[in-house]
């Protein structure tokens, strides 16, 4: 019996400590509750004060205000009164305030669509474009807005050119050693138009992996950057036609062969064409159809292709894809060898990497995807694939680029335009020589 007494006493004791712990909580809560209601109401009277300012335009008095507002009191309402503070720095035309302020908005992921285009134009005003395009980049993350995106694309693009006294250029590979003629000998360029290696061979491809071949003295050789032999052919070869990674494509007595940079012949095949590409594959031509190699010089197709696209490198494959035709017209195909999409077109022009060049049975060039959907119509005169956003169009006799969206980033001016690579693309204008483009902004898009 006394047990069961003390259980009871224990029980109502235990009662006794939760009830008062509530009652303190509800204390708490309640002085919470008043901390909170006390703040909002002081922060209301200082926002008060600050519109009275305003009535009489005494916009400094009425900022400092909104400021201590912000900074002592952090209450469901600071959102609302940091928008209203905005508006007062617009109207009263306090630039720098107004716009510390915007900055602020935008890293913590405050900023509203308006806050993101008044800022970047404000920037594009005072001609740091770098800076408007990190907030355009950001506010379209936010957003996905139309008006942003037209002002992207407006300033990403900017470029600058460089005219050289060349006729003859070769499109480079990425590192832009540029393959030029001074009207005697090859030599190559860099970006500014300068010379990387001097004018002394007769023939020069581009550079792949650090190499080119260059002719000199009737002789192929293997040189670097520096212009310093590597390797000299002693097959005599009578043409070489590219270099790709670690092959040479080269021609005897009218064949094609696949050679290292030793030019010693790999495998035993000869062909009557042969198309590399940077990945390591190869087309190779037998008795009048193509035929997809791979790195070890193992077919990977039959010969079932009539044609192959080139790109502007004189490549199969730009990225991942090369265009082929059957009888039927050219179509994709990925580096197993295998169709992409059904559909087929009149004629194509090879990968660059972005949405691919196609004609239709006018004449007409538009471009396409990779799942073979038409998303530009055909309505140029001729075109190159799409590379870093921009595809080069010819209309009304003259070259330009375009951008996904069909506007013109550089306008038609040019007598031909190939496409960009790494941010350069190479033109040539109404003399006849070439120039040089480099999109400034280039690296902050990638």
């Amino acid at each position: 019996m006394a047990k069961k007494r003390n259980v009871v006493k224990r029980a109502k004791g235990e009662l006794c400590l939760l009830t008062a712990a509530m009652a303190a909580l509800g204390i708490g809560l309640t002085a919470h509750a008043v901390l909170i209601d006390t703040d909002s109401q002081k922060q209301e009277a200082l926002i008060h004060t600050a519109n009275i300012y305003l009535e009489d335009k005494l916009y400094i008095r009425a900022v400092k205000k909104y400021q201590e507002a912000l900074s002592t009191y952090d209450t469901e309402h600071n959102l609302a009164y940091e928008e209203q503070l905005l508006e007062v720095y617009r109207t009263a035309d306090m630039r720098e305030d107004y716009y510390d302020l915007i900055d602020r908005r935008i890293n913590q992921g405050r900023a509203a669509l308006e806050e993101y285009k008044q800022r970047a134009k404000s920037y594009i005003e005072e001609g740091d474009e770098r800076e408007a395009i990190k907030v355009l980049q950001d506010g379209i993350r936010h957003f996905e807005d139309e008006t942003l995106v037209s002002l992207y694309e407006s300033v990403r693009y900017r470029y600058s050119p460089v005219t050289t006294a060349y006729t003859s250029l070769l499109m480079p590979s990425s590192d832009w050693y540029i393959p030029a003629y001074d009207g005697e000998q090859w030599g190559y360029i860099g970006l500014t138009g300068r010379t990387a290696l001097e004018f002394a061979y007769e023939e020069a491809t581009r550079f792949s992996g650090g190499y080119a071949v260059a002719k000199i003295d009737g002789v192929y050789t293997l040189i670097d950057k520096q212009g310093y032999w590597n390797a000299r052919d002693k097959q005599n070869l009578d043409e070489v036609t590219a270099i790709s990674g670690w092959s040479v494509i080269g021609v005897k007595d009218g064949k094609y062969g696949i050679y290292t940079r030793e030019f010693s012949l790999l495998g035993e095949e000869m062909y009557d064409g042969i198309i590399p590409s940077d990945n390591g594959l190869f087309m190779v031509k037998k008795d009048g159809k193509w035929a997809l190699l791979d790195e070890n010089l193992k077919q990977i197709t039959d010969f079932c292709f009539i044609d192959v696209a080139v790109n502007s490198r004189g490549q199969a494959f730009g990225a991942e894809y090369a265009l082929v035709s059957d009888k039927s017209g050219y179509y994709l195909i990925d580096q197993k060898g295998e169709a992409c999409f059904d559909n087929r077109f009149p004629d194509a022009k090879g990968s660059e990497g972005g949405l691919l060049a196609v004609s239709d049975s006018s004449g007409k060039w538009g471009f396409a995807d990779e799942k073979g959907n038409l998303v530009i119509e055909c309505q140029y005169e001729e075109a190159y694939s799409f590379s870093d956003g921009l595809a080069s169009v010819k209309y009304a006799g003259k070259w330009g680029y375009i951008n996904q969206y069909q506007t013109w980033i550089i306008e038609p001016q040019f007598g031909e335009a190939y496409p960009f690579l790494d941010g350069s693309g190479l033109v040539k204008d109404e003399l006849g020589n070439y120039r040089i483009l480099s999109l400034e902004h280039y690296e902050l898009f990638q």
